[in-house]
């Protein structure tokens, strides 16, 4: 059983139409009632590469303080949270709770593995895998414990369109494994579906962290970063039903949604579908 919790993230990209985005959902969709983690704001020096460090590092905190209540309890967290930079937090409480050994499916249009040392924008939420590799800014890394969350050995990316030349780099140097939108068109995403499972076959549990703007934005408006091209609803539909039922997944995140973006609650009525689909598997 699917717990939900949600947690208004916008410090790691500073869009200001994430903060009200799990709000309206709550009001206006009856399935998406949830438990609702504060986003902190914590005074703290400028930094240009580490924008909103201590409000992040506040708020990551408390999203992997509940997500590991929740995994404890007995069920199994759907955390739907704004900017991306909420997986440190939920990340680390599936890491923390099944020992170090929990895989990632990352399903985003960028790989977030930029660190305070190669990121340009100085956004958090690009940083993401590289914390959980302990990889970069140490505060970053350190939520609930001080261990390392993930190998890069158990993390698979999906339909990746926006790579920073940096972030090839330590994709190349950890090898991590990655598909890019184009390829899985080329290759067939049942084909990278099953290869990815192969590949993290050996995980005792697995973490879903699924960004929106993983999608067209041409029909998934209301996200803050989009790019062009990317999956479609029968995409992300066909990802959770092979996901969810062929690996051990624990976790899951849904992150990104804009409501001041969205236009008539396309993108808001896909993440109420979304919810409905993965609690029914």
């Amino acid at each position: 059983m699917f717990e939900l919790y949600g947690c208004p993230t916008h410090y790691g990209v500073g869009a200001k139409g994430l903060v009200k985005s799990i709000d309206y959902l709550t009001e206006n969709f009856k399935n998406l009632q949830m438990n609702k983690v504060p986003e902190i704001t914590c005074k703290g020096p400028f930094r240009a590469n580490l924008k909103n460090l201590e409000s992040v590092c506040a708020t990551c905190e408390g999203i992997a303080q509940q997500g590991y209540h929740i995994l404890t309890s007995g069920h199994r967290p759907l955390m739907i949270a704004g900017d991306h930079s909420a997986a440190m937090g939920s990340v680390s409480a599936t890491s923390v709770y099944t020992k170090g050994e929990t895989g990632l499916i990352w399903i985003d249009a960028h790989p977030d593995i930029n660190t305070d040392k190669t990121t340009v924008t100085g956004n958090i939420h690009g940083m993401p895998v590289a914390a959980l590799l302990g990889l970069g800014e140490l505060s970053l890394t350190h939520f609930l414990d001080d261990s390392i969350k993930l190998k890069s050995g158990n993390i698979v990316m999906l339909g990746l369109r926006d790579i920073d030349p940096p972030e090839a780099e330590i994709l190349k140097e950890h090898h991590i494994r990655y598909y890019k939108w184009d390829y899985i068109m080329e290759h067939g995403l049942q084909n990278c579906l099953n290869e990815s499972i192969d590949y993290l076959s050996h995980c005792p549990a697995v973490h879903v962290s699924f960004d929106i703007d993983s999608m067209d934005p041409k029909l998934m408006p209301g996200v803050s970063v989009p790019v062009p091209e990317g999956f479609n609803e029968d995409d992300v539909f066909l990802m959770m039903d092979e996901l969810l039922t062929r690996l051990p997944v624990q976790a899951m995140d849904i992150v990104e949604f804009n409501h001041e973006l969205d236009k008539d609650d396309i993108t808001a009525g896909f993440v109420s579908r979304l919810v409905e689909h993965v609690q029914g598997l």
